[in-house]
């Protein structure tokens, strides 16, 4: 995908000098769309499929992902997310017509039949669900973060907003969690 590049920002001058780019960025947006600068004869589909990372016989969290990396590693396709138990497959953008959903599928079955291939090494499955339903607090625990700079700084920016001295996750519906950390 992109090239990851992460820096923690401590010092005022440097966050107020992000701020004025980030700023120029949206105006500079602003005028693209505001002067037709966006192509719109042709409409185009991407896609991405997260994942959970589970345990064959007991549907636990397996904190493989940075492993499963490894092994994939030729694979452009694969890229972690926040927890070491998940995964995601990014799909090839393509020109939303026809066949583009079924084609979509078909790409995502066959990078999801190779990452099992891997997953079997590890006694592991991937599950595709958005909250893992046999999630435990202690699996939201900050050592099972990815180890990767960009997931650490979003820790340490959410840490410098907390108001109290706990994190609150609640997942309202038909069950509910309320977990704090």
């Amino acid at each position: 995908m992109g090239v990851e590049q992460v820096s923690f920002v401590k010092d005022e001058q440097v966050m107020q000098d992000f701020v004025w780019h980030l700023l120029r960025d949206v105006q500079a947006l602003e005028e693209m769309l505001n002067n037709g600068m966006f192509e719109t004869e042709i409409l185009r589909i991407g896609a991405e499929q997260e994942m959970c990372l589970v345990d064959k016989t007991t549907f636990k969290p397996a904190l493989i992902n940075m492993a499963v990396m490894e092994r994939g590693a030729e694979w452009p396709w694969l890229t972690t997310e926040l927890a070491k138990f998940n995964l995601e497959t990014n799909l090839s953008p393509r020109t939303f017509t026809g066949s583009a959903l079924s084609d979509m599928a078909a790409e995502n079955m066959g990078h999801l039949r190779q990452l099992q291939e891997v997953l079997d090494d590890f006694d592991a499955r991937y599950l595709l669900t958005g909250i893992l339903p046999t999630l435990r607090k202690n699996d939201l625990d900050i050592e099972n973060l990815t180890p990767k700079p960009r997931y650490f700084a979003l820790m340490e920016a959410l840490a410098s907003h907390r108001t109290s001295g706990k994190f609150e996750l609640r997942l309202a519906g038909i069950d509910e969690l309320l977990v704090q950390h």
